[in-house]
């Protein structure tokens, strides 16, 4: 009950928002909802998160930044994200194995437990599935089996203490080099910036910004943020259950001079569904100010362009033919200020300074190799 009080200041603020602007009561009802199950405890994450101190999430950090899972020894997943970056690469798409352009942006991994689908299509449908992905793709960390990771592992004695004290099993298995990455990165999560502590009742709301709280106004309001990045969690998860993942045709350009619209297909690779064409998740918007550039393909490098983007009325907007484009990306008409305070919000949900503690690299890894990789 004391944690559902903590949260009435939001609960209390998003029906002011609704009563101010004269918004369908239905819009605003959905962040209600999802702000009580987060408040009462009934939200569950995608995967029980393992205490950060336990040992398969030591292996798993372990792993995550060793470039012993790619064919090079050369690359690790912390190459694609890294913790300077918000565990992101900070490239418009990211680098191959061979150094050439792979076709995405890199998502950030943090607050991964507020997903149900992963890859910006989400053709995974867990995060030890993500994980075979870059391992296996000849392109992105060269294409080991499972067999080939397995006598990798196995030959280097410091892990094949690990695994056995962790798992118990003889010899390294790739299934559980999967699920202590998987555990890690659990672990990695955003909860401290300015905008939860407020909505949590730690933080007075005469001591949050105004143009912050303007920001916020806008965001659940006349922007129609929350209409795609539900709250509380700001992913396409949708609120009550937390069980379906969104996907949205927002037409994103082929870069930022807006003058073709991007032609990656998105989700109609993974479903065949006509109405999924340029369909994309989206993504979390906690540490987003450390993300840059934006979008699936890396086409905006600012949350100014970004929020300028949806304010004229995503891809529609541009001239781009978008028949299933989504009906919540129409033109917002918001003034220059309306679209700074937005941005002002957003960077207020990217101020934690303990969210990538846990992702620093460790001094060393098993292989010998650099932490992180090369490149």
């Amino acid at each position: 009950m004391r944690r559902l009080f903590a949260w009435l200041p939001l609960l209390a603020f998003l029906v002011l928002i609704a009563t101010i602007l004269g918004l369908r009561f239905g819009l605003v009802r959905e962040a209600v909802h999802a702000a009580i199950e987060q408040a009462s405890g009934r939200f569950v994450p995608a995967g029980a998160p393992a205490p950060q101190d336990s040992n398969e999430v030591a292996l798993g950090r372990l792993l995550f930044f060793d470039p012993v899972l790619s064919s090079n020894e050369r690359r690790a997943c912390a190459g694609c994200h890294m913790p300077s970056r918000g565990m992101t690469d900070g490239n418009r798409v990211s680098v191959a194995i061979d150094r050439t352009a792979l076709p995405r942006n890199a998502p950030a991994i943090l607050n991964a437990t507020d997903h149900r689908a992963f890859f910006w299509d989400g053709r995974a449908g867990s995060l030890e599935e993500q994980i075979d992905g870059p391992v296996h793709n000849r392109r992105e960390l060269g294409g080991l089996s499972a067999g080939a990771i397995e006598g990798r592992l196995a030959s280097i004695p410091e892990y094949r203490r690990l695994f056995a004290g962790v798992f118990g099993a003889p010899k390294p298995r790739y299934a559980d080099a999967r699920s202590a990455i998987a555990a890690y990165e659990r672990t990695l999560r955003s909860q401290g910036s300015t905008v939860d502590r407020w909505w949590r009742g730690e933080i007075p709301t005469a001591d949050v910004a105004v143009d912050v709280r303007e920001g916020f106004q806008l965001f659940a309001g006349k922007a129609q943020c929350s209409r795609c990045h539900y709250l509380p969690l700001t992913t396409s998860v949708t609120p009550g259950e937390f069980r379906i993942q969104e996907f949205n045709v927002i037409g994103v350009p082929r870069d930022s001079s807006g003058t073709a619209l991007d032609p990656d297909l998105g989700r109609y690779v993974v479903t065949h569904v006509d109405a999924d064409r340029h369909a994309f998740k989206a993504p979390s918007l906690r540490n987003v100010a450390h993300t840059a550039p934006y979008m699936h393909n890396g086409a905006f490098a600012t949350l100014d362009q970004v929020v300028r983007f949806y304010n004229r009325g995503g891809g529609r907007g541009l001239g781009f033919d978008l028949p299933d484009q989504s009906p919540e990306v129409h033109p917002l008409h918001l003034t220059e200020h309306e679209e700074h305070v937005l941005v002002r919000f957003l960077e207020a949900l990217s101020d934690d300074p303990a969210a990538l503690a846990a992702a620093s690299p460790p001094p060393r890894v098993p292989s010998g190799r650099k932490p992180g990789g090369e490149y």
